[in-house]
């Protein structure tokens, strides 16, 4: 007879069958579910300095420390996935296998085990930049967490200012699309729906392959649209130099061709 798993066991289990992809379904009222990203477990050793550090990064952003290493991991290491392609709200990116997967691997230690170890679940888009960082830097996750954590520099008040005007502008674009969906979905001509991150689904479900000049273009214009709303963002946190600006240019690039 099986040994009865207890209940740490099965919440164990549960979390990594949950993490075995970057991001799952959520049911919601409406004509489209949610998506949410999937969190996996870091566990690593850091000096006193660097925890406390965190700490109070989290508490002055009013966030948990979870959200704030998730939060400097994404912003502090280079890009390393690119999108799918797909059409998938569930399929976003591609990761370099061989980096999440290296057939060797070699990595430099902090040369001490630290002062606290800190285990958190962050998200899997930031584990599996971490990791590809890891392989890429040959330098330990503990090293490279310790040492971001340390040189990250928070958003200036002037900086969140401007962030929080863009998120209430956009907040209210997104209710005047909202808007002018619901009216088009009365009128019969809604087309497509949000399904969330620069994702649109077909109403109908109908393959891109079988759409039509008006369809094609009311695509192209709804991604067109989510670009610039990210490089705004972007600069108005001050990122133009960053990888996710650059990445983003290219985009808008591919969908203005």
């Amino acid at each position: 007879m099986p040994k009865k798993l207890t209940k740490h066991q099965r919440q164990y289990r549960k979390r990594k069958k949950d993490s075995s992809r970057d991001f799952r379904l959520v049911k919601k009222e409406g004509a489209a579910d949610g998506v949410r990203v999937t969190r996996r477990r870091l566990k690593v050793w850091v000096s006193e300095e660097a925890y406390q550090r965190l700490c109070e990064l989290a508490s002055v952003a009013g966030i948990c420390n979870w959200e704030m290493l998730t939060r400097i991991i994404l912003k502090s290491l280079p890009g390393y996935a690119c999108f799918s392609g797909s059409d998938s709200p569930l399929d976003r990116y591609y990761w370099p296998d061989e980096l999440i997967h290296p057939k060797e691997l070699s990595v430099r230690s902090k040369g001490s085990k630290g002062d606290r170890q800190i285990s958190y679940d962050i998200t899997s888009t930031a584990w599996k930049k971490l990791e590809c960082h890891k392989t890429a830097s040959k330098l330990s996750k503990a090293r490279i967490v310790q040492a971001i954590i340390l040189s990250y520099k928070p958003l200036t008040p002037e900086q969140l200012e401007r962030q929080r005007i863009y998120r209430l502008s956009y907040a209210q674009e997104q209710q005047e699309w909202r808007a002018s969906q619901s009216k088009e979905q009365s009128d019969g001509r809604r087309r497509f729906f949000d399904l969330g991150n620069g994702h649109f689904g077909h109403v109908n479900g109908i393959p891109m392959e079988y759409w039509d000049e008006a369809e094609l273009d009311e695509y192209d214009e709804l991604h067109r649209r989510y670009i610039a709303r990210q490089l705004e963002r972007l600069r108005l946190e001050g990122l133009e130099d960053s990888d996710e600006y650059r990445t983003w240019q290219k985009k808008q690039i591919h969908w203005s061709v």
